[in-house]
């Protein structure tokens, strides 16, 4: 065989091998597993309030034993941009996913939500052809952790639902501060699948 033979027989299988290697890429890739984030909202009754808007900007997973800094970051929210979940159109079992993607095999200690704003909408006076009133929601930290030890293993779907309570909250400033309503997350793991 040529030099020239052998040259191009080695350039064909490379590319071959590339070819095989990016077909094989395209699902899940060994080592790693996808992972599935949704909220939901508890009953509640918030007589006259129509919506309590949580604008999430982004979702980040935690490995187990990586508790400081953002270098643990592994997942951010995988939408075009920041996303508007008003809690109360997910009650009495309804969700909204908040998050997907994959995540190398291993063991994760915590989901911490990335909040923007909140706001509360209300009607004041029950006639639905004037405005409703929106009132912001004070959130004295944007980023709300919530402890959801889970291991992810040999390529798997895992999905988990966190319970992102509106009626506990959102707490009415009863000092009569600068912000009339404070948003103090309660959030519970309600379900783990995978």
């Amino acid at each position: 065989m040529s030099q020239l033979s052998k040259s191009l027989f080695l350039v064909l299988a490379a590319v071959v091998a590339l070819v095989s290697w990016s077909a094989c890429s395209h699902g899940t890739v060994s080592g790693s597993s996808r992972i599935t984030v949704l909220l939901t909202d508890a009953p509640i009754d918030f007589t006259g309030v129509s919506a309590v808007n949580v604008t999430i900007d982004g979702v980040t997973i935690k490995p187990a034993g990586d508790e400081e800094g953002e270098d643990g970051e592994k997942m951010r929210l995988l939408t075009d941009g920041p996303l508007v979940v008003n809690l109360l159109d997910y009650q009495n079992g309804a969700t909204v996913m908040v998050a997907e993607g994959e995540l190398d095999d291993g063991d994760y200690a915590k989901i911490r939500l990335h909040i923007l704003e909140a706001e509360l909408v209300r009607d004041d006076d029950g006639d639905p052809d004037t405005p409703e009133i929106v009132e912001p929601i004070f959130a004295p930290s944007r980023k709300i952790d919530v402890n959801v030890p889970f291991s992810l293993r040999n390529g798997e779907d895992f999905q988990v639902t966190l319970d992102f309570d509106a009626e506990l909250s959102v707490q009415v400033n009863e000092t009569g501060g600068q912000h009339p309503y404070i948003l103090h997350p309660v959030i519970h793991v309600v379900g783990m699948d995978g």
